[in-house]
Order: structure tokens, then sequence, then C-alpha cells
């Protein structure tokens, strides 16, 4: 039993300093993903646009990111930004894809692209909508 324990004693130590430097290194890099729930908050709006009644106000996202990144996000504290930058007055319907600021280092998010259906705003110089029925 002894010469089993110390014959080649080096190249077991060797193997077991290996063994713990690569489980080290992979429970260093484990990853995880988190599912979040986040509001979604709309900005450069046109003039002359309106979001429609049934806009979304709410987005799934999927964080992805070391464990110690992730534990202390708060969905409540994070937001989706959509620019609606570029659309035109006429549209009815932009396809846009929300980003997600503030995420801390090391952290990224997945988020579908969103749908926005858009209402042209009445014109204040017309208040009966005069235009609109021609």
């Amino acid at each position: 039993m002894k010469r089993w324990i110390f014959q080649n004693f080096g190249l077991k130590a060797l193997a077991v300093l290996i063994a713990v430097a690569l489980w080290a290194y992979v429970g260093s890099r484990q990853v995880l993903e988190r599912r979040m729930t986040l509001h979604i908050e709309f900005t450069d709006i046109p003039a002359g646009v309106t979001l429609g009644p049934d806009v979304k106000t709410l987005i799934p996202a999927v964080l992805i990111g070391r464990p110690e990144s992730l534990v202390d996000l708060d969905p409540d504290e994070l937001k989706a930004v959509v620019s609606l930058k570029g659309c035109q007055p006429n549209q009815k319907l932009v396809i846009v894809h929300p980003r997600i600021p503030d995420l801390p280092n090391g952290v990224r998010a997945n988020v579908s692209d969103l749908q926005v259906p858009l209402i042209p705003a009445p014109d204040p110089k017309d208040p009966i909508g005069k235009k609109s029925r021609r």
C-alpha cells in the first residue's frame, strides 16, 4: 500500500495541482443567464407622431454574464430604451431594437426587436380633422 502512495509521488502531486488549477479556471469562467422583464422607455419621438394604444411597455430580456455581476441587478433599476429617431410621421409601424444602458462590465443583454405602432398626431391647426377626411 505504501508503494502505491509514494511511488511516482512527484507526478501524483503535479497531477493534483493541475486538477486544482483546472477546476479553479473553469469555476472562474462560469457564465450565468438571468431572464428579466424590463420597462420600456421611448425616446426621440418625432413631432406629429404619438404611440399607439397597444404599444408594449414591458419587454423580456436575457442578461448574460458572471454570477457576481448579475446577482445584484434589480429589474426595477434597469430599463430598455427605444429610440424612435428617424421615424417618419406617416409610418404606422416601426421595428426597433431596444438597448439596455448602464449594464455592469462583462454583462450583455439579448433583447428581441420590438414593433411599435404609431399614430399620426392630430394637427393643432385642424381641430375637427377635416384634412384627414379628404
